[in-house]
């Protein structure tokens, strides 16, 4: 599809979002139907919430494109309970092992708080969901089933089989024999059973039905009405029907649906030569990964969505998302990552504040699109008070965590205003709260520190008496009135002018000061330290030789 190649088109100055909505307002016209979905058979993590947050902004833009927009979610609560997570193995795996094979709105929760084992995740899904402004209506397949949304569909399928197995075959390379899932009406299991002949008797369906026994059944056989026991489409198909009973127009997927012969190919030639109409567009998204892996709900794989709040503020977050091309994965790493996230979405707050024009004009257009679809609520008239989420990092360990020494010290560095607002200082403690939540929880070791109040001479000792000579005159010429950054610059650069290597000369630092042979920038720690307390322990190590 042409939206497809225009995604792709870096020359292109317009977001992804815009991109997408204008071709579905095109398309469809000024109303329209964006729908993500999602399987509630283990909790909502990361990377389920790359589809819900790019609706998100496909919804935001299309309205501000004066379109009217229905959000939905398809929860696929009839999924076959197919694993067990890794969280529930230990006190619940004997509960939960005689239900596999069952549709998981019929799995009973095991913790006792919700009707069903879909359900606890469904609510946690959500709850998730709303954090981040992502505010879908739920469409349960369940519910669709037993009001009768699918019963055309698939005596329309039947019907139209010897096409369906031409097309799947065309775009799959292998025969789609079997459409529908249907639960045995014995032993209750859905992913066992398999359908062996169909009758259509006007608008009922009866099919011949086999639960086999190799496959862990119960051997019943049985010829019964379609929907006397749960039954299901089969994912391509159930897509499909779904998107078109539901007048979805807009539906993104995972980039693994959009390969050649994926399930989104299918769709389309359905909605084409079955359904004889125009399919709904269905860009196609990157990852969200953990060290290059795809994550697993039903595995138990993966950091719940509920922590992500706690350790960033969900806009920017939403902006890291939204600044990605929309094809492109996210490796995130929770112990290093966080403060660049936050520095980001900082830098991009204040080219929207200050409509800088530096840089490339695509860049700075879709930096400041991205920010504004990122935004929950309304944006404020002024710029917000920002403090570096790394320099704050450092600055709360410095202080032992105590939030009133930390706010003096940001003032007396300027940092932040003296008259700071009341809704500035509120921001401030928030980051406060998640800079310490994130140190606690996930931060790598070696960002964690504790400035010493007097340098172990064992470790001192070790370091060559001239390099620490070196780094006392290196912090005296040290101009404080600079970046972090820059302050970093000055020391290697030091370093390099007498002929001491920049590895070493940190490493000693980080000696003298933390005790360890790594820590955070040296810059950062000069810059909230001071250069003079700096010089003072610098000289307090000499003492040990």
């Amino acid at each position: 599809m042409s939206f497809n190649k225009e995604l792709e088109d870096e020359k292109s100055f317009k977001h992804w979002a815009t991109i997408i909505s204008e071709e579905a307002i095109k398309k469809f016209g000024d109303k329209q139907t964006v729908a993500t979905g999602w399987s509630p058979s283990g909790y909502y993590h990361i990377g389920n919430f790359r589809e819900g947050v790019s609706c998100r902004a496909i919804v935001h833009e299309l309205e501000n494109l004066g379109s009217s927009v229905r959000f939905i979610l398809n929860v696929d609560d009839l999924d076959p309970f197919d694993k067990i997570p890794s969280f529930f193995r230990k006190d619940y795996e004997k509960i939960l092992y005689s239900r596999l094979g069952e549709p998981i709105n019929q799995v009973p929760d095991p913790l006792g708080c919700h009707n069903s084992y879909a359900e606890h995740f469904f609510d946690n899904a959500f709850e998730n969901m709303h954090l981040f402004d992502v505010n879908p209506e739920p469409v349960l397949t369940s519910r669709s089933y037993a009001e009768g949304y699918y019963d055309s569909y698939i005596i329309h399928y039947l019907k139209n089989r010897e096409e369906i197995y031409s097309l799947t075959e065309e775009i799959t390379g292998s025969r789609m024999e079997d459409f529908i899932l249907v639960q045995c009406p014995s032993c209750k299991k859905m992913n066992t059973t398999k359908v062996t002949d169909f009758k259509i008797k006007g608008d009922t369906v009866y099919v011949n039905l086999i639960c086999s026994s190799v496959k862990g059944g119960c051997g019943h056989q049985e010829q019964i009405k379609l929907g006397k026991t749960t039954w299901k489409l089969k994912w391509r198909l159930d897509w499909a029907a779904r998107q078109d009973f539901l007048k979805v127009t807009v539906e993104p997927a995972g980039k693994d649906h959009g390969v050649a012969g994926g399930s989104i190919d299918t769709s389309i030639a359905i909605h084409k030569r079955i359904f004889k109409h125009e399919p709904p567009l269905m860009p196609t998204y990157g990852f969200i990964t953990f060290g290059g892996k795809k994550l697993s709900g039903s595995a138990g794989t993966g950091i719940p969505v509920s922590e992500f709040p706690k350790i960033l503020e969900p806009e920017t977050f939403l902006y890291k998302i939204y600044r990605l091309t929309l094809r492109r994965d996210f490796d995130f790493n929770v112990t290093m990552d966080v403060p660049n996230i936050a520095a980001e979405f900082d830098r991009a707050e204040e080219v929207y504040f200050q409509e800088l024009s530096k840089g490339h004009k695509k860049t700075i257009e879709k930096d400041l699109k991205a920010y504004e679809l990122a935004f929950i609520g309304p944006i404020p008239e002024k710029k917000p008070v920002r403090v570096n989420y790394g320099q704050l990092a450092v600055i709360m360990q410095v202080y032992l965590f105590k939030e009133d020494l930390v706010i003096d010290k940001l003032k007396k560095q300027g940092i932040i205003p003296s008259d700071i607002t009341e809704e500035d200082m509120r921001r401030l403690k928030s980051r406060f709260e998640r800079v310490k939540y994130w140190l606690q929880h996930y931060a790598d070791e070696r960002l964690k520190f504790r400035i010493l109040d007097i340098p172990y001479c064992e470790q001192v000792k070790k370091v060559n008496r001239n390099l620490c000579d070196t780094l006392v005159n290196a912090i005296k010429t040290i101009n404080e009135a600079v970046s972090a950054d820059e302050i970093t610059q000055q020391l290697y650069e030091y370093a390099k002018r007498n002929g001491v290597k920049p590895k070493e000369f940190f490493k000693a630092l980080y000696i003298i000061l933390l005790g360890k042979t790594y820590g955070p920038r040296a810059g950062t720690i000069v810059k909230v330290i001071g250069k003079e307390e700096i010089k003072l322990k610098l000289e307090k190590a000499l003492e040990c030789y």
